[in-house]
């Protein structure tokens, strides 16, 4: 099968947990949906599972923490207005310190059909991110390939679809993918998390993991098409 591999490189990556308040806790690994949003910024408009599937393994050297500024807003529903709470006492936008979590030194290995999705990293739209507005990344990589189906599977820095018998991991749902128009999520499914850190790992799941044919990259990745992201 035709692919497009894109490597792109970071200082810092951060992709925050779902409902984590107080102390913002990263996953390893990106969830198709942000994925799919950093497709949207290389393209300046929406890409959806429809148009590319995905494919793609995240590594990194470091987990780090950091204490995080925070401003306070409020929504006053009677004037039907909202904005920074102003702290009286300080004379000053109230605000406080959290913990946030961040991936130093990071690596993401993504695959894409060809076509316009994957050309669009040559000249990105906007500035590509891995997280949030300072995790800016760049391209180290641009190139034509082909994978080809892998039953049993080398992997590690990937997501695997629950249940998948036998592999120990930590368990998340993640968001698939969100139509920009809504942001509405196409669908909330559980994955097990396969932390590069923890090294590589051998799994057995049929018609989910695909290498590269030529043997340059030993690891193999799970291909992510509307199938696999849907309800």
């Amino acid at each position: 099968m035709d692919a497009v591999r894109i490597d792109l490189r970071a200082y810092t990556a951060s992709f925050r947990m779902p409902g984590m308040m107080g102390y913002q806790i990263t996953s390893p690994v990106p969830p198709p949906a942000t994925v799919y949003g950093l497709l949207a910024a290389a393209s300046g408009r929406e890409v959806t599972p429809d148009e590319t599937w995905i494919a793609y393994r995240f590594e990194y050297e470091a987990l780090a923490q950091d204490l995080e500024k925070v401003i306070a807003f409020f929504r006053d529903d009677k004037k039907n207005r909202g904005g920074p709470e102003w702290d009286k006492k300080l004379n000053a936008v109230n605000s406080y310190p959290i913990v946030r979590q961040f991936l130093f030194n990071p690596h993401l290995v993504l695959y894409l059909k060809p076509g316009a999705a994957a050309e669009a990293f040559h000249r990105p739209r906007f500035p590509l991110l891995l997280g949030r507005s300072q995790d800016v990344a760049y391209v180290e990589r641009h190139e034509a390939t082909t994978l080809e189906p892998v039953e049993i599977a080398e992997t590690a820095g990937v997501l695997v679809p629950f249940p998948a018998p036998g592999v120990p991991s930590q368990l998340f749902s993640f968001s698939t993918y969100f139509e920009m128009a809504t942001r509405r999520a196409l669908a909330v499914k559980p994955f097990h998390i396969l932390d590069a850190l923890r090294g590589r790992q051998v799994v057995n799941v049929p018609g989910l993991f695909h290498r590269e044919r030529d043997g340059r990259d030993a690891l193999a990745v799970p291909l992510f098409d509307r199938k696999v992201l849907a309800p």
